[in-house]
């Protein structure tokens, strides 16, 4: 990974650090003698992809149309990997990375691309892999996209107290577990940078019979949680210091240890965390749970679905079934389309936050149930006709429901993914069952990875 960059008119000199290799295929070490290679496109990862010798190679920190001298690292059945030595021609798109981090955190790895250019590769990674499915959207939607910068309302850090007492706070390093200790993140919402930096000089003071893990950071619109993992939970006299200490004077401060399955707020207020999803619903989070990273990206991907729901005539009445609801992000919005709306998720303190935030929202056409949603056995419950199908599932997808959203035969379904091959591999199950894809896009949830969240609409 990219460490420094000089320049020269005639290269860019650069400095790796070695991806480790868990490939149960690599046969060791390559011959190390430099190759000269063009680069001719970026993988899903984000690595520069060239032919040298004829055969695949995936290199850190290459660009498409760059001109590089590289060292391979690890030799495999049908690819090698590689760093890059000397970049010869630079791409017009290679810029100068923000954060001093980059690349050893391994939080951002395309930082060195310019953000236009991350965006239409985003795009073009979703249309490939659809179109090597034989799925081909009728319109390809525009680019969602917000600042690429401080965007980022939630991080877990982890925790590691040194040899000589000082704390460690920060990422994992990029291909190992080993922590980046971070003084400064460009992608974190305000006030988090500022908490990141001074969790070190707050947690040395902790006393060493807590054994600490990892830290979660976040930020929603009426207030801050500093969320700990940890051994044990602090005495009463511990915990009085830490929340004098606090790095931020009005922040939650929430704890969990090894025994716990959720977070518990020890600060002693009760005003909940909550977030906007629209100009009239507001969503209460916690710690712990499921919250979109990007806070203007999730405002226009509600938005972006409530344009594309197809409603029914008047008189008629409308259903629509949300898996993977979560705490009600899409289903709450959805209530002021939909006669009915019922969402479904695996957890059950998330279907009990749902049902309090349609409580506080004072929306009274909503149902929510808890569900396993690796089969469709437990679909069997919901009766009658249903018009859309939202679905929002983790990175394996929902592969044990598609049969069942393609028996519904509902008019719609919308499917938002964080993994645009596991959505692929859904959607082959609709287009079977004679659904056509309307339309497609991505939305650029965390600038600067090649982390992708696309939606897709079927419609029969």
């Amino acid at each position: 990974m990219l460490e420094y960059v000089k320049h020269s008119k005639a290269s860019i000199s650069i400095c790796y650090h070695r991806r480790p290799s868990t490939d149960p295929q690599d046969t060791g070490m390559a011959n190390d003698t430099p190759l000269i290679c063009e680069i001719v496109d970026l993988i899903h990862d984000g690595r520069g992809v060239g032919r040298p010798d004829g055969k695949t190679c995936f290199i850190d920190g290459a660009l498409p149309g760059e001109t590089v001298e590289l060292r391979r690292h690890n030799q495999k059945r049908n690819y090698d990997e590689a760093h890059v030595l000397n970049i010869i021609t630079a791409s017009a798109s290679r810029i100068a990375p923000q954060c001093k981090h980059f690349p050893r955190c391994g939080g951002c790895t395309l930082q060195h691309l310019d953000h236009g250019a991350q965006i239409a590769f985003k795009q073009q990674q979703l249309l490939d892999s659809l179109e090597r499915a034989g799925l081909q959207p009728e319109i390809v939607l525009p680019a969602l996209s917000a600042p690429q910068w401080g965007y980022r309302r939630r991080a877990r850090l982890a925790v590691q107290r040194a040899k000589d007492g000082q704390i460690m706070v920060g990422f994992r390093n990029a291909g190992s577990r080993r922590i980046e200790p971070i003084s400064q993140c460009a992608v974190l919402a305000q006030p988090l940078p500022d908490i990141v930096a001074a969790l070190p000089g707050w947690m040395v003071n902790f006393p060493t019979g807590i054994r600490l893990s990892e830290v979660e950071l976040l930020r929603a619109d009426n207030a801050v949680a500093i969320a700990v993992e940890a051994s044990r939970a602090p005495s009463a006299a511990e915990l009085q210091r830490m929340l004098a200490e606090l790095p931020l004077n009005d922040a939650q401060l929430w704890w969990k240890t090894e025994k716990q399955t959720a977070f518990v707020r020890l600060d002693g207020g009760d005003q909940p965390l909550t977030t906007a999803l629209t100009d009239a619903i507001q969503l209460q989070v916690e710690p712990g749970q499921f919250v979109q990273i990007n806070g203007e990206i999730n405002r226009q991907m509600i938005d972006q679905v409530l344009d594309l729901v197809r409603t029914k005539e008047s008189g008629t009445s409308a259903v629509a079934v949300d898996l993977f609801c979560g705490a009600g992000n899409f289903s709450l919005p959805l209530a002021g389309q939909f006669d009915r709306v019922i969402g479904i998720e695996g957890l059950a303190d998330l279907v009990d936050t749902a049902q309090d935030n349609a409580r506080r929202n004072a929306i009274s056409n909503t149902e929510f149930m808890v569900s396993d949603l690796s089969s469709w056995a437990g679909m069997r419950k919901i009766k009658g006709n249903i018009d859309l199908v939202l679905l929002d599932p983790p990175r394996n997808g929902a592969a044990g429901v598609m049969p069942w959203i393609a028996k519904t035969k509902a008019a719609q379904v919308i499917y938002i993914s964080c993994h645009p091959s596991t959505m692929v591999r859904d959607l082959k199950v609709l287009a079977e069952a004679g659904y056509k894809m309307t339309a497609a896009g991505v939305m650029d949830m965390f600038p600067h990875t090649a982390h992708i969240e696309a939606i897709a609409l079927l419609e029969k």
